[in-house]
């Protein structure tokens, strides 16, 4: 038997080299065309992006204003579009809707049924209703969509006239395809958050994703923070100091830095759900920019933030402080069990075991991020039984601001469930900051673990 049995050890030379050069050649062709290594991470990108024409000059629209199959269209109010307009221009003003149905009908009233060309504009190229108005356009099908760069302004500054007569076209039926893919409502993105390969750009500003750190809001936990794992990102920085956007090209690099933290970035072939505050605005320009810098999977929420929250079953992260978080620990723990889990909402503290045991936030109960998920409800119902997910809230923290460990967590906290969430961002590194009471407790010995 033993004559029959090949030992590892006993390989010759030669087939060993044989073996590490076919796991070599296996690697090497694993490897992407693109550069990207290791070859497990083949899907963050392989394929060169495509950049669409979505952006129009005020010089090439000057040369094919009245052209055969090119449209404009003025996106601003209707008094600034009777004081003056650039010639030929048909106003829209009036198609105030989030729907792209209703608009492609109230386009087709005026006289466009989305074939060829439609350039819209406003005052700038940063002008809200024009970028909500190219995204209508996108979504309910029009061929060929585009936003003038510096609007009406960029126009006067490249010498283009102004007229004051509206333009009326016969209605016709709009012709495009809708374009589903283009549109997310609340119910797609209670679905979608914390799902890999899809990422929610807040674009209401830090403060807003935040929430309220105000003293005087530490009651009861306000109704304000951000959609579960949005990142929040402002677009203001792909236009240069004089205004003109950057490039396509630039815009992308920029682009595939955020994140939530820099070692982690977003991949951008993943898909990207844009919203601001629920009002035409950053969250359309976004949703403009990132068409622009050939992001292929990009949706606009246009109900944005004031939707969400309006749902009051759907959930909401806020990010806690520091010294908020010490005021309601000290205010709800138990004097007689100084280390007790607090009494009214559940504190986890999601780093490894053995840094929960060296030092933690009095009550924090230790609950490994690797096992959140899983063991969720065994730790809830073990620590703070009959807890209403629909008002306590749960507080997630770990190491500090470059931890990510609390994001995923307060984000698997609020799929299971709670719809007040609240995640200590600065984690340990704050609460020291503070002087906040740390606590130890011994891991349990072989002995006690059998």
């Amino acid at each position: 038997m033993r004559q029959t049995m090949i030992s590892v050890r006993a390989r010759s030379p030669l087939a060993t080299a044989l073996l590490l050069s076919v796991l070599v050649a296996i690697l090497l062709t694993a490897a992407p065309t693109s550069g990207r290594w290791p070859p497990w991470r083949r899907d963050e990108e392989t394929a060169p992006p495509v950049y669409p024409e979505v952006t129009a000059q005020a010089d090439w629209l000057a040369r094919r204003v009245g052209a055969r199959g090119v449209a404009v269209v003025d996106a601003r109010p209707v008094a600034a579009y009777e004081a003056g307009h650039i010639p030929g221009a048909v106003s829209l003003a009036s198609a105030a809707t989030l729907n792209p149905a209703e608009a492609a009908a109230a386009v087709a009233e005026r006289g466009l049924t989305g074939r060829g060309t439609i350039v819209c504009y406003g005052d700038s190229t940063f002008a809200p209703d024009a970028a909500k108005l190219f995204w209508l356009l996108d979504a309910a099908g029009a061929e060929r969509a585009m936003l003038l760069e510096g609007g009406l302004g960029a126009w006067r500054a490249a010498g283009g006239e102004l007229n004051s007569e509206a333009v009326t076209l016969p209605a016709t039926d709009w012709t495009g395809s809708p374009r589903p893919e283009r549109v997310a409502s609340a119910a797609y993105v209670a679905l979608k958050f914390g799902v890999f390969g899809h990422e929610i750009i807040d674009t209401r500003g830090w403060e807003a994703w935040e929430g309220p750190t105000d003293e005087a809001q530490w009651g009861d936990p306000p109704r304000a923070g951000h959609i579960p794992h949005a990142l929040p990102y402002g677009f203001r920085e792909f236009a240069g100091s004089d205004g003109a956007l950057l490039s396509p090209e630039d815009t992308r690099g920029i682009f595939s830095r955020v994140g939530p933290r820099p070692s982690t970035p977003v991949r951008l072939n993943h898909e990207f759900i844009v919203h601001g505050d629920g009002t035409p605005g950053d969250g359309a320009i976004g949703y403009f920019l990132l068409r622009r810098a050939g992001i292929e999977h990009v949706r606009y929420f246009p109900g944005g933030w004031s939707s969400w929250v309006e749902d009051a079953c759907l959930p909401v992260v806020r990010i806690i402080g520091a010294e908020e978080l010490k005021h309601r620990i000290a205010r709800t723990r138990r004097w007689f069990r100084p280390d007790a889990p607090p009494a009214g909402f559940a504190l986890f503290d999601v780093r490894h075991e053995g840094n929960h045991s060296s030092g933690h936030l009095p009550g924090a109960v230790s609950l490994n991020s690797r096992y959140f998920a899983d063991s969720l409800d065994v730790f809830l119902e073990r620590n703070w039984p009959g807890l209403d997910r629909t008002t306590a809230p749960v507080v997630t923290y770990c190491y500090g601001p470059n931890c990510i460990r609390s994001r995923n967590c307060s984000t698997e906290a609020a799929r299971q469930g709670f719809v007040n969430v609240e995640r200590f961002y600065g984690g340990i590194e704050d609460w020291r900051l503070v002087s906040g009471e740390l606590h130890s407790t011994p891991l349990p010995s072989a002995e006690e673990g059998d």
